[in-house]
Order: C-alpha cells, then structure tokens, then sequence
C-alpha cells in the first residue's frame, strides 16, 4: 500500500527572496493570464515565473537554477514532513482544512495503491512533462485522500504554536509547520502504511511524475517493496504530495459548471424540445429571482436523480432537468457524466452543435453573468460530487470526464519544492 516519506524540501529564503506573500500562486491551471501578470508585478521570484511562465519552460528552468545558485531557494537540512493547514470562510463557515506534505512513493495506477478519479488531457501531461525536465523538481504538490479516521495531524507545538509559513491569499489563511521529530515522523507513516490514496487534485502532475521516471529508468516501473530506494537516493521515484483524510471536517468539494463558449449553431429551442424527451423539465424565469431559484432547486434534486441546470442565450427562460440515475455504473451514474455523454454529446449534438468549445468554471454567478452579457452561448450547472461518491468511482476501477471536482481551497504553489536531483539541484 501507500509508502509515504519525509523528505528534504526546497524552500524561499525570506531573507533573501523578500515576503513570501508575493512569491506563492495557486496552481498552474486556475491562474488567468491578468492574474499571472499581477503575479509577475508582485515579485521578480515569485512562483508563477516557474509553472506559467510567459517565455517558455527553458525560462523557467534557467530561473530555478539561477535562484537556487544564489541561496534564494535553500533546502533543509534535515528529512521532514510539513503540516499545511488552511483558514477559510464557505458559506458563512469558518472551516479548517490539514493534511501532510511528504514524498509520495509513485505507484503505476496498475497497482490499485494510488488511483486517479478524473480524465486526463494529453497535452497538459506533455507540456508538465517539458516543465519538470526542464526544472528537475516538483514545483507544487498534488492533492491525495486517504481514508483513517483515528489520525488527526496537529504541529508538535499544539496549532498555537507559530508556524514556519503563515500567508494569506483570497480570503484564505495557509499555514505551514515543519515535523522532523522522529516520533511525529514514525506516526505519520504508520498513520498511512496500508491506505490507499485516491488523487483529488493533481492528475496531470501525478501523471507525469510516471512519466519522468519512466524516462529516466529505461522505461522501467518504480520499486514497489518498503526497502525501495528513499527520497535521498532516488527522488525521481516520489512525488511531492498532500495528503488528507476523506474525514477532515474540511474537505470541501465545489461543482465545476460548464460554459458553454459556442456550439457551432446549435438549435436551442430544438436542444429544449429533444431535452424534454430524455428529462423532466422544469423551467425558470431569466431574471435574478429566477437564477436563483434554479439554484436552489438544483441543490435541492434528490441524490437517486440526475440533475442539471441550462441557461442558453436563444431562450427566454433557464431550465432544470432531472431523470432518476439509471444504473449504469458509478461514474456513468454522476450528474457530470450524463450531463457529458446525454445533453451534450448526444442532445446538444442532435440539436445542431457541431463545434463545441467547453470552459469550466467553479462561480455559478459570474458565469451566468456570462450568458446574460452575451459573452457566452450557455452554461450548464452542476451539484458537487461528493467524497463518497469519488471513493466509489476510484474502487470501481472507472474514471470520471475531466474537471469533475474542485477541492476548495486550492493548494498554493511555492510553499516548498521537491528537487528530482540526487544530492540536490545543480
């Protein structure tokens, strides 16, 4: 099962590189173009100058290795885990979120030991593959669920004890603490010794990591014994990874809707009239009262029915579907699966779509601002999927369509590194 160890990080040298408030970004693949701008004005080091940057990844590479040579980036001394915490506010909550930062043994998905729940894009994998060739380290970690409910991280101070990282980005407090006691350490890797992990948040990266290793070992899968070589010997063979518990009060889990930026001439009185064929249709004033009563009643829907929203911009009312779940199978059975391979590819196509560009976006608000601006054809709306229902997909052996969950609050990239270079970078 999951091996999970301490590791050496890279990190910020305050001292050196100035406020880490200005060097973390959030993932890669939630930052805007404007918003990597505001980040490169922030700070000439921070972070997003490496997983987004405007020049190319030889760029990025060159920069990693110029700051690590000029102790802008330092690595610790000695193999630790690092506790991360999040503050944050949903609906009306203050809720805090935690889990462990560690060297992740990577596992081909064969194994069952590690096991994605999402889609993968081709080309998202090669373009991270160019990048971690390029810097020879992991730049943020993924996001990995395990199940142990009689395991609680907590800093070795007590959480009033100060932390090593505390920065706040969007509303949200991250803090960071570092565990190198050889106690703490033994029981976070007995707390995961026999877990599976489930990917959350990551596959791409996760992905990739496979795929450097691979590359680097003549096509050669990682060991899968205890005694296989650590992180100090063969960092290639570990990910850098959070990992948290299913039962982490939390866990929270947004719906990604689906913007839908054209159809390429899609019908949409005759999408609605082929809709009422497969669904039950409830219809909605288009105005603000009735935006959110579409909402409300989409959160609303049974969980033994299919749910899903549809504002397009050639009708004069939002509409609301739902059939009873039909079955066919754990992920086929989610409200994003049918709302991929029934409205859209089978409804919408039937109407007359015949060039279908997707965006995905967490904000149901601003993107139906979108549609009332003209800006996009239509959006469909979605309920989040659950952990249990993510669990059950992954043990099914099934993969659900891409962007199928948001764990919120994303991780920040720039906390700490994971260098893929025996003895450390160059």
């Amino acid at each position: 099962m999951a091996r999970f160890r301490p590791f050496r990080a890279l990190r910020y040298d305050a001292s050196r590189a100035g406020d880490l408030g200005s060097l973390v970004a959030p993932p890669y693949d939630v930052i805007s173009p404007e918003e990597r701008d505001a980040f490169y004005d922030s700070s000439p080091y921070n972070v997003a100058r490496l997983i987004l940057n405007r020049d190319g990844h030889p760029e990025a590479g060159r920069l990693f290795r110029e700051w690590n040579g000029d102790g802008l980036c330092v690595r610790d001394q000695h193999e630790a885990f690092y506790l991360y915490a999040q503050d944050f506010n949903c609906g009306g909550t203050a809720i805090r979120r935690a889990g462990i930062i560690g060297a992740l043994c990577l596992e081909p998905f064969s194994r069952g030991v590690v096991r994605p729940h999402e889609r993968t894009f081709g080309h998202h994998k090669a373009d991270r593959l160019e990048l971690t060739r390029e810097t020879r380290a992991n730049l943020s970690p993924i996001f990995g669920l395990y199940s142990n409910p009689d395991f609680t991280p907590e800093p070795d101070g007590g959480w009033d004890s100060p932390a090593d990282i505390d920065v706040e980005q969007d509303g949200v407090r991250h803090c960071l603490w570092t565990l190198a006691s050889e106690q703490t350490c033994r029981a976070i890797t007995e707390a995961l010794s026999g877990r599976e992990v489930f990917i959350a948040d990551g596959h791409h990266r996760y992905e990739t990591a496979l795929a450097y290793y691979a590359a680097s070992h003549e096509g050669a899968e990682p060991g899968a014994d205890d005694d296989a070589a650590g992180d100090e010997d063969c960092p290639e063979a570990h990910v850098m990874a959070f990992l948290a518990a299913f039962e982490d009060p939390g866990m929270v889990i947004l719906p990604t809707h689906r913007e839908l930026v054209g159809s390429g001439g899609a019908d949409h009185a005759e999408f609605e009239r082929r809709a009422a064929e497969a669904f039950q249709i409830d219809r909605f004033e288009r105005s603000q009262t009735g935006a959110r009563s579409l909402m409300a009643e989409l959160e609303a829907s049974p969980e033994a029915a299919n749910t899903v929203g549809v504002a397009l911009s050639g009708l004069d009312h939002y509409l609301l579907l739902r059939r009873d779940k039909q079955g066919a199978g754990k992920a086929a059975d989610l409200d994003v699966s049918v709302l991929h391979e029934e409205v859209i590819d089978r409804i919408l196509a039937g109407a007359g779509a015949s060039a279908i560009q997707l965006e995905y976006n967490a904000e149901a608000e601003s993107s139906l601002a979108k549609v009332e601006a003209g800006s996009i054809e239509g959006l469909f709306l979605l309920r989040a999927t659950n952990t249990e229902q993510l669990s059950d997909v992954c043990r099914a052996g099934e993969l659900m369509p891409h962007k199928s969950t948001y764990f919120y609050p994303k991780l920040l990239s720039g906390l700490l590194f994971h260098t893929l270079e025996t003895g450390g970078p160059a």
